[in-house]
């Protein structure tokens, strides 16, 4: 489940007409001037602004939430770290009670509204990553609550528009992929796919800040589900150049470059992968590397070492990257079919098994039959 959990789950955070607890307009400036620095890892300057608002905005909600956004980004993936994310976990805790204190007056107040979906998106997708489910289902069912309400609030905020696209879009997809959960969203309300994409570009290009965590998910759903390697490298791309300190952006920038076979700009973006300390970076540096060492070198003994090493730091670290496990092992079937060795159709096997997009599935079997 844990796909609808991140559906669910609203990286968004604030938006230009965010006025929770009567904050001025000096201070919205403040939040997004804080929330880009987070995004571009400069957590020093963005700690500086989290505390004076903290000061300024006594009892508002939205200190806490970037407090939350800051620990995401500083550990990602934090359902890795226990610790982190227990104050994580506390920090959204603190801000959902602080939104309700709103509701409770202004039960129809949008901002309000937004600020308690982001919380409580957030819990369910930590939840559903460290393997909570219980948990994670009543942060989710609390959600998407709010996911119903903001969607009827298009036109007051712009940034509902990636709540709503991700939910019209990924309320389609998980039942058509994982038909064995359809009995079970059948109690949501329906989706539409198409729709979904239209509002997320919608939300990329017109919302304050929503349009980071847009292009975010446009990018991974031209990657990886419709299966669109240009989009998908137009959004990476925009997100590399404007944010080029996230290193979870350019994992995604160079994961694009490959699809689209732009080899010779990916290496130095492997490269840099490779040399981080981070295993969930460092996967992605050897993987992609491999995918140039294989395509563009022909170094297929180079590959297949940086296909199997990009395997086992999946293994030890418990990454669950399924995707990128198809990658390498359609690679070492790749190199195991010039060989003629039979071990192949275990690799294409293998891939079948883990791959997402239609295209990689087709790959696999082609190379079966």
């Amino acid at each position: 489940m844990r796909i609808f959990f991140t559906v669910i789950a609203i990286l968004l955070i604030f938006c230009p007409r965010l006025q929770a607890q009567n904050s001025s307009e000096v201070y919205l400036e403040e939040v997004r001037e804080g929330i880009e620095l987070i995004y571009n890892q400069e957590f020093t300057q963005s700690q500086e602004i989290i505390t004076r608002l903290e000061k300024k905005l006594q009892g508002s909600a939205i200190p806490d939430l970037m407090k939350a956004l800051q620990l995401y980004w500083i550990h990602y993936p934090i359902h890795l770290k226990e610790k982190q994310l227990q104050q994580f976990q506390n920090y959204l805790d603190r801000s959902y009670q602080r939104s309700l204190k709103v509701l409770t007056s202004d039960p129809g107040n949008p901002e309000a509204i937004f600020l308690a979906l982001a919380s409580q998106g957030f819990l369910a997708e930590s939840y559903a990553e460290s393997g909570r489910s219980f948990k994670a289902v009543g942060a989710a069912k609390r959600a998407y609550n709010y996911i119903k309400l903001g969607s009827k609030k298009l036109d007051d905020l712009t940034e509902f528009y990636l709540s709503t696209g991700l939910y019209n879009y990924y309320r389609e997809y998980y039942p058509d992929t994982y038909p064995i959960y359809k009995p079970f969203m059948s109690f949501f309300m329906k989706g539409n796919k198409e729709l979904g994409v239209q509002q997320l570009e919608k939300a990329a290009k017109e919302a304050s800040i929503a349009h980071v965590i847009a292009k975010y998910y446009l990018s991974y759903i031209y990657m990886r589900y419709e299966y669109v390697p240009e989009k998908a490298l137009r959004q990476a791309r925009d997100l590399h150049r404007t944010y080029p300190n996230n290193l979870i952006f350019t994992a995604i920038y160079l994961e694009s470059l490959i699809i689209n076979n732009q080899f010779r700009e990916a290496q130095p973006l492997a490269v840099k992968l490779q040399r981080q300390k981070s295993p969930y970076l460092k996967i992605y540096g050897d993987l992609f590397m491999a995918v140039i060492q294989e395509k563009q070198y022909q170094d297929y003994d180079k590959a297949e070492k940086l296909y199997r090493k990009a395997l086992t730091l999946n293994d030890e670290n418990d990454m669950d990257r399924d995707h990128l496990e198809a990658f390498a092992y359609m690679g070492l079937g790749r190199i195991y079919e010039r060989k003629k060795d039979p071990e192949a159709r275990k690799y294409f096997k293998e891939a079948l098994d883990q791959a997402y997009t239609k295209a990689m599935k087709e790959e696999a079997k082609n190379h079966l039959n």
